[in-house]
């Protein structure tokens, strides 16, 4: 099993850095840690390119005001 950086697989998916770094941390793409790198199995990026992924699902989270605070 070849493991490849996230930079490589975004270049592949045709997606940013950021993209494929928030898919990886929603648990969208399995993800290897080696030492202090995180690295994407080749098998798991050909089955994004096959199946793809909603990125949707990845995204940020909403900034809402928090309760009880005057955002006037």
């Amino acid at each position: 099993m070849a493991l490849k950086s996230i930079q490589q697989a975004a270049n592949t998916w045709g997606v940013s850095v950021y993209t494929a770094r928030r898919l990886a941390a929603a648990g969208l793409v399995q993800t290897v840690t080696v030492g202090r790198r995180r690295l994407i199995s080749e098998n798991e990026i050909a089955r994004i390119v096959a199946t793809g992924v909603s990125p949707a699902r990845a995204k940020r989270r909403s900034k809402t005001p928090k309760q009880g605070r005057d955002n006037a």
